[in-house]
C-alpha cells in the first residue's frame, strides 16, 4: 500500500474512533445527567422545598451537635418540618460553618448540596452569645421568606 494512502487510512479510522467517542460522551452527558435538574431549580425553590439539613463544621473551635439542638429548639423548624441528618448524602441543604482565621467571627453557608452552590450566608461574632444561637437564628430569619408565610401556631 502506497504511504500516502496509508496515512489516509489511517486519518479516517483515527476520526471514526474520534466522532464515536464523541457521540457517545454526548448521549451520556445529555441524558443522564443527574445535575441537569437540579441546576434547573432556583435557589428559592430549593430553600422552599428543602426538608433535610447536614451541619458541616470546618472548625475545630464548633460543634454541629450544639448547632443542631438550637434548630431543633426553634418553633419555625419544627413548623417547616425541617430534620437534622447525621448522613451528608442526605441533606437537601447544607449548614457549612467555619471560623476566620485569628478572629472571633464565624462565617456560615448554606449550600445545595446536588449544585454545590451556596444559596445563603452570613457571618457572627462569638462575642454576642453563643455562635450556635446566632447561627439559627439567622438561619431561620433567613430562610422564613422562602417558608411558608404562615408563622407557627405555637410560637411564642
Amino acid at each position: 500500500m502506497p504511504p500516502r494512502l496509508r496515512r489516509l487510512c489511517t486519518l479516517v479510522v483515527a476520526s471514526f474512533f474520534f466522532f464515536c467517542t464523541l457521540a457517545g460522551f454526548h448521549a451520556t452527558s445529555a441524558g443522564q445527567n443527574p445535575q441537569s435538574d437540579a441546576v434547573r431549580t432556583t435557589p428559592a425553590e430549593t430553600l422552599r422545598t428543602a426538608q433535610t439539613i447536614f451541619i458541616r463544621t470546618k472548625s475545630v473551635y464548633f460543634k454541629p451537635a450544639a448547632l443542631e439542638q438550637e434548630l431543633l429548639n426553634r418553633d419555625e423548624v419544627q413548623y417547616w418540618g425541617l430534620v437534622i441528618s447525621r448522613d451528608e448524602t442526605d441533606a437537601d441543604l447544607i449548614i457549612e460553618v467555619d471560623r476566620k482565621l485569628f478572629t472571633n467571627r464565624f462565617v456560615y453557608s448554606v449550600l445545595d448540596p446536588r449544585t454545590n452552590r451556596v444559596l445563603l450566608s452570613g457571618k457572627i461574632g462569638s462575642l454576642g452569645g453563643t455562635v450556635e444561637r446566632q447561627i439559627a437564628d439567622g438561619f431561620v430569619k433567613r430562610i422564613r421568606p422562602f417558608r411558608a408565610l404562615a408563622a407557627p401556631a405555637h410560637s411564642k
